[in-house]
């Protein structure tokens, strides 16, 4: 007997789950994910503190508080922390700062949620920042600062957004040679002292969680006090998209050379942002995208090539990325201003629809555990998105049109005002921009 293929179901329906919030009388935030089955927990702790807040002579301070917080505390000096997450079968993963704020989180079998959640308040209320711990990980990302000098990708992108200018967002995350050098213990427990304060935070927990969970929230964080050191300064707008510039950054043994190209748009809330996404996947955020296949499969000048779109509170940033052989990042630089003009080749309705599917369809796979919920949550508290926004964001991107997608997208992102980085041999690569129209600023 010839076995029947069994029939393909259309996809159930799916919401973000939503969450059951309280707020402890110190101000502390508790969202509270419940995700039946989900046995492994994620607790997100989430504090509003924007990097324009931080000193400007110790830029990076508050990532690198944020990775030293496991190294110990006050209670747990050193090992004994490790020893003490360990053996609830608890362990660090995420730890550090963006735009917007600060994360640390940690995942935990629920059986030991109890015993996980004093743990993190340790690490988030009293970290030791121990001198012999502080100084591995300034010279850690000393390290990393100087191995990434010398890498193309790197170089590129930091070449890329100090087109912003003063602004915060124009400089790395994670500081300068300059600015981590002079990172301390006594700078960590001042950023630290200003910043992270329970009126600030936002607890985030996501799994199968115990009926008690709130009053283990409440017996851990309840008694946390806030900080007699001043408030942060209030964040800074962003800046104004720039215009118009090719930056060459001058690497004259560069095996390889990387392009990026792009410019501020709005962020999530904007009437556009459905759009923006839709377009952005028919542009380079598919594999099966036009920038990948004009430029990898087409032409050859890549392994891969893409773009991003990558929201924060109050901006956005759109990037287009691609690493080239030398000879080749000239041409591949014309082809990307070319697929990014869409007035020139309009989006299709069939690239609407494969973008759409992309978009939604693939959403419940994404966000399958409790890690990616708690990290999702994370990132919208952060950057100020009410719980229900993503239903409508899900349900306005099911109903955007190809046109209304390519109007966004060319309301806000025109090739010939993107500003390009591209490292490189500048002595072979400066005329030949100049020749291709894209005269360069050439960064030793």
């Amino acid at each position: 007997m010839t076995p029947r293929r069994p029939a393909v179901r259309p996809a159930p329906p799916w919401h973000w789950p939503q969450p059951v919030t309280q707020q402890l009388d110190n101000g502390l935030l508790i969202d509270q994910y419940r995700l039946p089955g989900q046995r492994a927990i994620s607790l997100a702790m989430i504090v509003d503190a924007p990097l324009t807040a931080e000193p400007p002579e110790v830029e990076g301070v508050a990532d690198l508080s944020l990775q030293a917080c496991d190294e110990g505390t006050c209670t747990h000096p050193g090992p004994a922390l490790t020893d003490a997450l360990e053996g609830c079968g608890a362990a660090v993963v995420a730890a550090g700062a963006r735009l917007d704020g600060a994360t640390l989180a940690v995942e935990a079998p629920v059986t030991r949620l109890q015993q996980v959640m004093p743990l993190l308040a340790e690490m988030i209320r009293e970290p030791a920042y121990a001198p012999d711990d502080v100084a591995r990980l300034v010279n850690d990302r000393l390290l990393g600062i100087a191995t990434g000098e010398c890498s193309p990708p790197v170089v590129a992108r930091k070449a890329f957004y100090s087109s912003f200018g003063q602004h915060r967002l124009a400089r790395p995350v994670g500081g300068t040679a300059e600015t981590v050098a002079r990172i301390t213990p006594e700078a960590m427990h001042t950023w630290h002292d200003a910043a992270v304060r329970p009126n600030r935070a936002r607890l985030i927990l996501a799994g199968d969680l115990p009926d008690d969970t709130a009053a283990w929230a409440q017996a851990a964080f309840g008694s946390w006090g806030a900080s007699s050191i001043g408030e942060l300064p209030a964040a800074v707008p962003p800046p104004a998209p720039p215009r118009c510039r090719v930056l060459l950054v001058h690497r004259s043994d560069a095996a390889q050379a990387s392009l990026r190209a792009g410019t501020l748009t709005p962020t999530r809330g904007h009437q556009d942002w459905a759009g923006l996404q839709l377009a952005n996947a028919v542009v380079g955020s598919m594999f099966g995208s036009r920038l990948n296949f004009v430029l990898r499969e087409q032409h050859g000048l890549t392994y891969g090539a893409g773009s991003v779109l990558s929201p924060a509170r109050e901006t956005a940033v759109f990037v287009a990325h691609a690493e080239c052989n030398p000879d080749s990042v000239v041409l591949a630089a014309q082809l990307m201003l070319e697929q990014l003009d869409l007035n020139a080749a309009p989006i299709t309705q069939i690239e609407a629809r494969g973008a759409v599917n992309f978009l939604t369809r693939a959403t419940p796979m994404r966000l399958d555990t409790a890690a990616a919920v708690a990290s999702q949550a994370a990132e919208f508290a952060l950057g100020a998105v009410p719980p229900d926004w993503f239903d409508a964001h899900m349900n306005n991107v099911r109903h955007t049109t190809a046109e209304a997608a390519q109007q966004a997208f060319i309301l806000h992102i025109t090739p010939s005002d993107l500003v390009i980085a591209i490292c490189g041999n500048a002595t072979e690569l400066e005329p030949r921009l100049i020749a291709a129209g894209l005269p360069p600023e050439v960064i030793e």
